[in-house]
């Protein structure tokens, strides 16, 4: 599609509006998605704006579109027309009212005093589930003019029949919570007039997943395997060949399954995370990466992992009374990858001599900190979360932990062994 241009001076209130970044006059390159949009200051109120977007693909064209619209607004005394949005008020689309429910997720509405502590990744996957609703009602409607009113049971219950056929019982359920979720914002936060539509809804009976842990024997059988079992797979399309061995896996693995750690910070451990406590306990602090990204900020968020017998062993193996303290890698020290890699490369080569030792179960990578977590939950009860970082603690001084914390560490160093060893 041909680039839209605007000259230097442009007509009042002309704009190229872009209809993925949701801006005007935008500097991206989305140029199949940009229209001239026109905005009319409706007169008496400074805050109150009329906008079109306009179906010319011509500046000069789209200074006719935007001559006849302003005639219109004014021999209608500016009233909303279906064609008009008026940004002072809740009236608008519900494609603008989705914008405006991804800001205020974001934190980035006027509504600061709301903002709330979620990742990212959960603000993409709420915001995508309300368009596929959007998307669905499309189908049917002309989606620049439908308003968040205008949805109405028939809609609910023909994206029920879609939703059905499209998402399994877990995905569908979290779907249909976040459309309610968004309807919520509009009713409670923008003050529309309405009743939710996706206030009731019959939802998918989700079976449990099973939690598997690996044995100590299937442990044994995937570190052989690494040694034994031919590393090469065959891709599929031309039929390449990838070698998944590496010479880090072994120790990889087993350093997953005794710090219990997410596949990032195992692979970022150094020598200098380890702490030692008044008391005389070893253990890790390390950033916890997940919560700092969930809360968004620079604050310091810190896990600690209890190095007990099992560890400690496994780390003097590596080398630790000469390295700790210094700024080595625990895992692959000398690295000519980087982290992304080498948590990839872990996770496909523990699926792929998982299957060549024989191991039938549906265990992957993330099964070892499942087996670290509950033979803790063998020891610490409910305290296990203190240990697993599920439950969030505070550092006041680089030696100093909050006393219960430090208790359910210290459990942890002391007592529990992966396997139940003694």
């Amino acid at each position: 599609m041909k680039k839209l241009t605007l000259p230097k001076n442009p007509h009042k209130g002309l704009k190229i509006f872009c209809k993925t970044c949701r801006v005007d006059n935008p500097k991206c390159k989305h140029y199949s998605r940009q229209v001239y949009r026109v905005r009319i200051h409706v007169p008496g109120n400074s805050d109150s704006v009329k906008t079109k977007v306009l179906e010319a693909t011509t500046y000069n064209s789209a200074i006719i579109e935007c001559i006849d619209f302003e005639k219109e607004l004014k021999c209608n005394g500016y009233d909303r027309t279906t064609i008009t949005f008026t940004e002072s008020s809740n009236d608008y689309s519900i494609g603008d009212a989705l914008v405006k429910y991804r800001e205020f997720l974001s934190g980035e509405s006027k509504f600061a005093h709301l903002k709330k502590n979620v990742s990212q990744n959960h603000i993409d996957e709420c915001v995508r589930f309300c368009w596929k609703l959007v998307e669905n009602v499309a189908l049917s409607k002309n989606i620049k003019r439908i308003r968040p009113t205008d949805i109405k049971i028939e809609d609910v219950s023909n994206f029920y029949k879609w939703a059905e056929e499209y998402y399994g019982d877990r995905s569908f359920n979290k779907c249909f919570i976040a459309l309610r979720a968004f309807f919520e914002f509009l009713i409670e936060i923008e003050n529309i007039e309405m009743k939710n539509p996706f206030r009731k809804f019959v939802p998918k009976s989700v079976t449990p997943s099973s939690i598997d842990i690996i044995t100590e024997e299937e442990f044994n059988q995937v570190l052989a395997a690494v040694d034994t079992f031919n590393p090469f797979i065959t891709l599929g399309g031309k039929g390449e060949k990838k070698n998944l061995y590496k010479p880090y896996l072994k120790n990889g693995f087993k350093l997953f399954l005794l710090t219990g750690g997410r596949r990032e910070e195992v692979v970022d451990l150094k020598w200098s995370d380890i702490y030692s406590t008044p008391q005389g306990i070893k253990l890790f602090i390390i950033d916890n990466l997940k919560v700092k990204r969930m809360k968004k900020n620079n604050k310091e968020c810190k896990k600690y992992i209890g190095i007990n017998v099992d560890l400690e062993d496994f780390l003097i193996e590596l080398g630790m009374n000469e390295k700790i303290g210094t700024d080595e890698y625990i895992l692959y020290p000398n690295r000519t990858s980087t982290t992304k890699t080498i948590m990839t490369d872990l996770s496909r080569g523990f699926s792929h001599y998982k299957e060549g030792a024989g191991i039938k179960k549906d265990i992957s990578l993330s099964n070892l900190r499942k087996t670290y977590l509950t033979w803790h939950h063998q020891v610490l009860g409910d305290d296990t979360g203190l240990v697993s970082s599920h439950s969030t603690t505070q550092v006041l001084e680089k030696y100093y932990l909050d006393p219960k914390v430090l208790t359910a560490v210290e459990i942890s160093a002391l007592k529990v062994r992966v396997f139940g060893k003694k």
